[in-house]
């Protein structure tokens, strides 16, 4: 999915040359059992490594783990972390399958392939898409200067054997649920005011788009959900003008062109089903994207102004000790650990707003081109297979 729209995360920082390349892809991926095993190959030619070319077999929840491990480090506070890839998902193409083995015997040889090989192209969508997702991940980490160096990185690309990261406990997932809906309602985000302009202007913007962009998302799904319908109709339609032009003797011409119509109402549904396909992968799936990263870059805000809050109840503890001239070495250098964490954040934190709208505006702009002209290939398709009907008629 968002091969394309990420790889070039690295607006920020120049492309690695020499003696600190550091390469990563998924070069292929097996579904066993409901579990996804991820091919992770790596070429490097960074010392730290032991090897330059290495191949490890990770699965969803060693994504997670690893994701885990750079939101709960304090070093990445002021750094916008990169969306956890999420679940894989089969469930579609199981119930369609689910649905062929209940009904084979009523189905016809000709409905019972036709099922099958939507199916196989449903099935073969989800995975490269699950595979993408968890591949941009990857790509985005090893592409940062910072994230890149990072040892928990490291030994998940390097390390052969299966990580011991065990799954969280259900006491465990219903703290993060709470701390999740905590979030929600946390108003610092939305009521702070910001003494620097360049935080208050992307508080603000943020706000909006993250509404925008999930009001966007839904209406995306909704227009495919709708055009997969309609490919549906179209299918229904042609099946039965089919038969009922069957119905003629096989040289008869009102039959044949009943025929004709119901095989051009079959290639549409090939067409809209395509086309539906399309609009998943580059509309809806890049939307539910950087609706993503945009929650990832309101958390950077929220840490930061946490560290700002930090900072003022420091000074504010500071001011006390020096009227009562109790602690006050102690409440100094607490005051001054805050300070330089304030800044620190502060001025990692910009950057990193701003290499998100470059990434942003760069991924819209080519996956809006890239559907815009598949719209109009099927289009083309499309008036091509009517054409044909025209022409019969005509004769």
């Amino acid at each position: 999915m968002l091969q394309e729209t990420d790889q070039e995360d690295s607006s920020h920082v120049a492309a690695p040359q020499g003696d600190d390349v550091l390469n990563v892809k998924i070069a292929d991926a097996l579904n066993e059992q409901n579990k996804v095993k991820f091919y992770v190959h790596t070429t490097t030619t960074l010392p730290r490594f032991q090897k330059k070319d290495i191949q490890v077999v990770r699965e969803h929840a060693e994504f997670v783990w690893l994701h885990d491990r750079f939101v709960e480090s304090p070093t990445y506070a002021g750094l916008l972390i990169p969306p956890c890839p999420p679940k894989p998902d089969f469930q579609q193409s199981q119930q369609k399958l689910a649905k062929l083995q209940a009904h084979d015997s009523n189905m016809t040889p000709e409905e019972v392939e036709k099922l099958k090989q939507e199916i196989q192209s449903e099935y073969l969508a989800a995975f490269q898409k699950t595979v993408a997702m968890h591949e941009v991940f990857l790509k985005r980490l090893v592409s940062h200067p910072k994230f890149r160096d990072d040892h928990t990185l490291q030994v998940f690309l390097e390390y052969e054997q299966d990580l011991d990261c065990k799954l969280k406990s259900t006491r465990e997932k219903a703290l993060d649920f709470l701390r999740s809906k905590a979030k929600t309602f946390d108003s610092s985000f939305s009521s702070f005011k910001d003494a620097d302009e360049f935080f208050d202007d992307q508080r603000s913007f943020i706000t909006r788009y993250l509404l925008a962009i999930k009001e966007a998302r839904s209406k995306a799904a909704q227009k495919t959900e709708k055009r997969m319908q309609l490919s549906v109709s179209f299918n229904r339609a042609g099946t039965e003008l089919v038969h009922y032009g069957n119905l003629y003797d096989t040289d008869h011409p009102v039959g044949e062109l009943i025929r004709l119509v119901g095989n051009v109402l079959r290639k549409c549904q090939t067409i809209e089903k395509r086309l539906a396909t399309k609009e998943d992968l580059k509309l809806t799936d890049l939307l539910r994207y950087y609706e993503a990263d945009a929650n990832a870059a309101k958390d950077l805000m929220v840490r930061r102004i946490k560290c700002l809050q930090d900072k003022e109840r420091a000074d504010k503890a500071l001011v006390k000790a020096q009227q009562t001239q109790k602690k006050v070495d102690e409440c100094q250098q607490a005051a001054t650990e805050a300070e330089e964490r304030s800044i620190s954040i502060t001025d990692t934190a910009r950057d990193e707003l701003g290499a998100f709208q470059r990434r942003r505006v760069a991924a819209f702009r080519k996956g809006i081109m890239q559907y815009t002209q598949y719209q109009i290939r099927q289009a083309r398709e499309k008036q091509h297979v009517w054409r044909q009907v025209i022409d019969a008629l005509e004769q």
